[in-house]
């Protein structure tokens, strides 16, 4: 039996019983993933590609169905159940019911408490985690990049490269086919849009100066994890979450701490979306 692979998901089942025995707290995902040995950013997404969704939102559908026994089991008053279940206002609470069980709070009050256990229904619907992508070990060289840092929702990060494309074109860099790589330091899922960190970087020699709006640093060498997403890079967040969640517990391997890596094989100015290629790599101990 492959013991890593247990301990991993002992890891998250104990994750989830112990969010499950406090699910009147709002626990930190830091202190989640300390306890677990990872970085925020790993941990989160180990976590939704096991369970299927993420710390909020399987924090948030617990309470919800907790509401749902508790509209159907008792007399409680709608607005301290809205409380209960973490809202501050009774409509905020019944948007979030209707769109979890297609009933606003009154309606499903009103059902027969055997609705619950109807298979099939939205009470029994969870996301299930994505299959395991195809991955494979490699051992890189380290990089010397030229980097552009943007501070802000990844969505608009196109700014530091058209900034990093500028500088490279003015020092006769653009254009030689170097590799382009975009390193994602946050998790948006757990870190407010306005402070995500990214870095847009391009290949540069090891003894090129740069300055002013460049930085310059290696990114380590070592053994990586990778693996080809096809597709928007919307989507990117997705494959990399099934990396760690289906894939990693299985592989024996152990993470370190730096952040992943997004290496852009085509480019969007010239590439339909749906044919866009980005290798991930991972870093691994």
């Amino acid at each position: 039996m492959n013991t890593k692979k247990v301990h991993i998901r002992e890891q998250i089942a104990q994750t989830q019983r112990y969010i499950e025995e406090h699910l009147d707290s709002n626990i930190p995902l830091e202190s989640l993933a300390a306890s677990c040995g990872y970085s925020a950013l790993y941990f989160h997404s180990i976590f939704t590609g096991i369970v299927g969704e993420g710390v909020k939102e399987y924090q948030r559908r617990l309470r919800l169905q907790r509401a749902a026994n508790q509209l159907l089991f008792s007399e409680t008053s709608l607005i301290d159940i809205a409380l209960d279940t973490g809202y501050e206002s009774q409509e905020g609470f019944s948007r979030a019911f209707k769109k979890r069980f297609d009933f606003s709070p009154l309606q499903f009050r009103k059902l027969q408490p055997s609705y619950g256990s109807l298979s099939g229904g939205k009470l029994m619907n969870t996301v299930m985690p994505q299959s395991a992508p195809k991955v494979s070990i490699k051992t890189c060289a380290p990089i010397t990049v030229a980097a552009v840092r943007h501070i802000g929702p990844y969505s608009e990060c196109e700014v530091a490269f058209s900034t990093l494309c500028t500088w490279a074109r003015k020092h006769g860099l653009y254009g030689t086919f170097r590799q382009v790589i975009g390193i994602t330091h946050d998790d948006p899922r757990t870190t407010p849009a306005e402070k995500l960190r990214y870095d847009a970087c391009m290949e540069i020699p090891n003894d090129f100066e740069v300055s002013n709006e460049v930085q310059k640093y290696t990114i380590s060498g070592g053994r990586y994890a990778c693996c080809t997403h096809k597709g928007s890079y919307r989507n990117i967040a997705k494959t990399f979450a099934a990396i760690l969640g289906s894939w990693f517990p299985d592989s024996g391997e152990n993470l370190t701490n730096n952040p992943p890596l997004e290496i852009y094989l085509n480019s969007p100015s010239n590439t339909p979306e749906d044919e866009l290629l980005t290798e991930l790599r991972i870093p691994l101990k």
